[in-house]
């Protein structure tokens, strides 16, 4: 079988051999290639089978100097800030960063990672798994191979995880909600449902509700299906409207759900909330620019990449971690 050259990816690409070049170098983000490209060109490398001579240097040598990061989402800005902060803490370390989605899909993320395994591509990995459970990563093949898990928790044995407390930045969020004399808090929430993050948040909105006093109302809580988040608000909002519910306060448990949610309330038929208070567990810049004063709940971005690549490096020199779980705390930002 020909060898995959660099030529043959540009024209698989059509995009030039620099590009690809500075994606493959860690560089993406510094001369402002997109998330998205930078993924577009990782996958075809895995998917090609493509050996750069950097990478063919490296593994006569047993080392890439290479970490791999598989997130969920390209587009997810707290993702994009985490990818920024573990890039430069590894670039300090004469390391660079390959980046990955898995588009919250376990098939896509298993093909990810036995790729990069097999080539010997990176010498660690950093890892938000969307997996209902710990089955894949307990295989023997990852006895060697240095893993860090961010952002969501797998039930391992022996795992190393940096991650934040989700469940009491949900109860503090309720807690000014009701502070502020809310008492019907609805609660939207995205899929994928069983992720750690998701679970916790959803465990701490239940359990501030119940200690605060609040009547508990499971129909105001709103699976909102990820891949089509404005219609399922719009839905959402729709059935409170005809349930004649008079929600003072909305819940949202990521920040896309927040901006659709923001979309769809200019619409006059959802004039009766309009006077509801908003609760974000994310914060966004713009935040601060509109009109509409949002709670929101502002996350260790720098802490969580810096520290996830400490760790990995550590591993890859040969330091063990019997279990390093690290929780950070978060930041309640009122308006």
């Amino acid at each position: 079988m020909k060898r995959i050259v660099l030529q043959d990816l540009s024209s698989q690409l059509g995009c030039s051999k620099t590009l690809i070049s500075m994606v493959l170098n860690g560089k993406g983000n510094q001369y402002g290639i997109s998330q998205k490209t930078q993924a577009t060109v990782m996958e075809a490398i895995s998917r090609l089978n493509y050996s750069p001579d950097k990478f063919a240097r490296s593994l006569s040598l047993s080392k890439s100097n290479f970490v791999g990061l598989i997130i969920s989402d390209m587009s997810n800005p707290f993702n994009a800030g985490v990818a920024n902060a573990i890039q430069e803490s590894l670039f300090k370390r004469n390391y660079n960063l390959m980046v990955f989605s898995s588009d919250e899909n376990e098939k896509k993320e298993n093909l990810l990672v036995d790729s990069m395994i097999k080539r010997k591509s990176a010498d660690g990995l950093i890892i938000a798994s969307t997996h209902k459970s710990s089955e894949f990563y307990d295989q023997e093949k990852f006895s060697d191979m240095p893993v860090v898990f961010i952002d969501r928790v797998l039930p391992l044995r022996k795992a190393n995880y940096v991650v934040i407390d989700n469940y009491a930045g949900s109860v503090e969020i309720v807690n000014c909600l009701t502070k502020i004399g809310c008492e019907k808090i609805a609660c939207f929430v995205s899929t994928p449902l069983h992720i750690s993050t998701t679970e916790d948040r959803l465990y701490g909105y239940r359990n501030a509700v119940y200690k605060n006093g609040l009547k508990r109302r499971e129909h105001f809580i709103k699976t909102i299906d990820s891949n089509r988040i404005e219609d399922d608000v719009e839905k959402s909002l729709r059935e409170l409207k005809e349930a004649k519910e008079l929600v003072d306060a909305f819940f949202l448990l990521n920040s896309k759900v927040c901006l659709a949610l923001l979309k769809v309330l200019k619409k006059a038929e959802f004039s009766m909330f309009a006077k509801a208070q908003l609760a974000c567990f994310e914060d966004m810049e713009m935040f601060n620019m509109i009109d509409k004063k949002i709670i929101s709940i502002s996350q260790p971005i720098e802490e969580i990449g810096k520290n996830a690549a400490e760790i990995v490096l550590e591993l890859i020199s040969g330091k063990k971690y019997n279990k390093s779980s690290m929780v950070l705390p978060t930041t309640l930002i009122e308006r």
